[in-house]
């Protein structure tokens, strides 16, 4: 079991790195350009490793040096991956004006992303 000031942590690291440090150029362009995909999760990946880093030292958690790369590792390749088909489907729900399965598949992203946060999380750790 997760201990609550690691998941509240880990969720905002995550709003930070996902939303505040993604640029607009970013945003717009990652779903049909690799530079801009790649872009956006190679920061994401770097500043979560860094933050986390700092967090769970400051939360006094013990985790290995090596445990955290290994997230780190993990972390952009399945950012990668869901990034480059949720980017895709969302930019044509947007341009179709389906707003609302916009959402929902926003909101379908975001979940993907906290399961493999705290999924690789749990078991570097366990």
């Amino acid at each position: 079991m997760l201990d609550l000031k690691i998941v509240l942590g880990i969720l905002f690291i995550h709003w930070v790195c996902d939303f505040v440090l993604q640029t607009d150029w970013q945003a717009q362009n990652k779903s049909k350009r690799w530079d801009a995909l790649l872009l956006h999760t190679g920061i994401y990946s770097t500043a979560f490793y860094a933050s986390l880093t700092i967090f769970t030292f400051l939360m006094g958690v013990s985790i290995r040096i090596y445990s955290l790369l290994i997230f780190l590792g993990v972390t952009f390749i399945c950012h990668t991956i869901t990034d480059y088909f949720t980017s895709r489907v969302n930019s044509k729900l947007y341009a179709n004006k389906q707003i609302h399965y916009f959402f929902v598949s926003v909101g379908f992203d975001q979940w993907l992303h906290y399961v493999q946060l705290f999924l690789t999380y749990y078991l570097l750790t366990k």
